[in-house]
């Protein structure tokens, strides 16, 4: 299924780190899942899979991406907390700082105990669509809205999305479509989910990202990889990665979740099929 991959410091490997790179940015905050099109993008341009390194340098660059867009809600509610931090009263701004602990720690405990066989799950194109699909029925079936706000969450709804967050390191389920889906169906606006979504994805994606440069650091040396082409991918991932921010929040606004669905099935049943009958 591969096109073949020319040796790094080609002039086309950087064209390919940045196809990458725009891949990961447009598709970890749409509901149509990163982890899907990395695989499938992969596949298809015969890229060697360093583990989940090459993945990782790419989530830091939409971590930037969330940073630059959401930079100053996160400072107002850093500040907040910082005034009162054992203010714990529903309502109250620093509280959502809590919130985002309560949900990373859920997503984190999960994730280290399942790792290893969801990261097996990633050398399959097969399974990946499989998983897309189904993320096209979770987000057909989402409530259409909530009645509030982030600040109002409860612990139970952080606890809810911590979990759904933990799923999405199936390979085809994406993040930010099953963590907004939980949101929604405990109650919150969907704009305030989305914000949510966002949020909760910079201490996931830093802990994951930092995880596995750490532990996998020697397979990029193994093949080769430049510090300029990782860059190449990571200022792509940002770039991208803040324009699909605005499509997300604006297909939100105007309660258009479930035309994410259709593109689900259309790509993960074309790629299913395209994976069966070419063996792959």
């Amino acid at each position: 299924m591969g096109l073949g991959l020319p040796l790094p410091g080609d002039a086309s490997y950087l064209w390919q780190m940045a196809a990458l790179g725009a891949v990961q940015g447009l598709t970890e905050f749409l509901p149509v899942s990163s982890s899907a099109h990395l695989v499938f993008t992969e596949s298809l341009l015969g890229l060697p899979r360093p583990g989940l390194v090459l993945e990782a340098v790419l989530h830091l660059g939409t971590v930037g991406a969330v940073l630059a867009l959401c930079g100053q809600d996160l400072v107002r509610i850093l500040q907040a907390w910082r005034r009162s931090p054992l203010n714990l009263t529903p309502g109250q701004p620093g509280r959502v700082v809590w919130l985002l602990l309560c949900t990373t720690a859920i997503t984190g405990l999960l994730g280290l105990a399942f790792t290893e066989p969801l990261a097996a799950m990633f050398a399959s194109v097969r399974w990946t669509a499989v998983q897309l699909v189904l993320t096209g029925l979770l987000l057909w079936w989402a409530p259409h809205t909530g009645d509030r706000a982030m600040h109002h969450m409860t612990w139970a709804d952080a606890g809810w999305v911590g979990l759904a967050q933990a799923v999405s390191i199936v390979p085809g389920i994406s993040r930010s479509g099953i963590t907004i889906v939980a949101a929604l169906w405990r109650g919150i606006q969907r704009e305030e989910a989305a914000r949510y979504s966002l949020l909760s994805a910079i201490p996931a994606i830093l802990a994951a990202s930092g995880f596995s440069l750490v532990r996998d650091w020697q397979a990029v040396l193994s093949l080769g990889y430049s510090p300029v082409e990782l860059l190449v991918g990571f200022t792509s991932a940002l770039g991208f990665g803040m324009l699909a921010i605005r499509w997300l929040v604006r297909a939100l606004q105007h309660g258009r979740l479930r035309a994410f669905s259709w593109y689900c099935w259309i790509v993960g049943l074309g790629v299913l099929a395209y994976a069966w009958r070419n063996g792959v």
